[in-house]
């Protein structure tokens, strides 16, 4: 069996049946849609009333995801692969734009906050998100706007990211992350003053 037939396979078991329960579809649906504003709310927070170490693991996360996500945009545009609904395979339940779908956009950024997570040795947070990332994959598979390789590509590409990122950070981490605390100073000088943020 190839692997384009292997991956195909494998969509068709994951992907939602004719009749599938409704509650399953909403379920998968917030998880695929909806979590990714729950991240961004949760690393805004970590940076705007958390404490430096805070900021320094937000800011590295951040920093992770942007460069993974310009590997992954590199990647998919040297080797476009169409989404299952675009060849009429299996069942799509949400709207997506009919572009290149490997890797998965989703899974890049979940997978590289996690791993950024794991990496700075914050287990509890890491391990959530990486178990939260591995719902985001299913959801997206299973409302069928991904293949599964979309999602074990994706997760590939954030862990070579988060090896190099690691590398880097050991080097330049501190100067990164003081001039990131400066521009914010700076930016952020009036609500910093009356306390409305940290």
């Amino acid at each position: 069996m190839s692997l384009e037939a292997f991956n195909l396979n494998l969509f068709e078991h994951l992907n939602a049946p004719i009749g599938a329960n409704i509650y399953m579809v909403d379920f998968a649906i917030f998880i695929a849609n909806d979590t990714l504003y729950l991240l961004i709310i949760f690393l805004l927070l970590s940076w705007f009333l958390g404490s430096r170490q805070s900021k320094e693991l937000a800011f590295k996360a951040v920093l992770t995801t942007v460069i993974a996500l310009i590997i992954g945009f590199m990647i998919s545009s040297i080797f476009p692969h169409p989404r299952p609904f675009m060849i009429d395979a299996g069942r799509t339940l949400i709207y997506h734009a009919p572009n290149a779908s490997f890797p998965s956009d989703h899974m890049l950024i979940f997978s590289s906050i996690a791993l950024s997570y794991l990496f700075a040795k914050e287990k509890n947070i890491g391990v959530f998100l990486l178990l939260l990332a591995i719902e985001v994959a299913w959801s997206r598979v299973y409302l069928g706007v991904h293949f599964p390789l979309d999602m074990v590509g994706a997760f590939f590409v954030a862990l070579f990211t988060n090896i190099i990122m690691q590398k880097i950070w050991i080097k330049h981490g501190a100067n990164l992350i003081d001039l990131a605390l400066k521009i914010y100073c700076f930016i952020f000088s009036k609500p910093l003053q009356k306390g409305w943020v940290k």
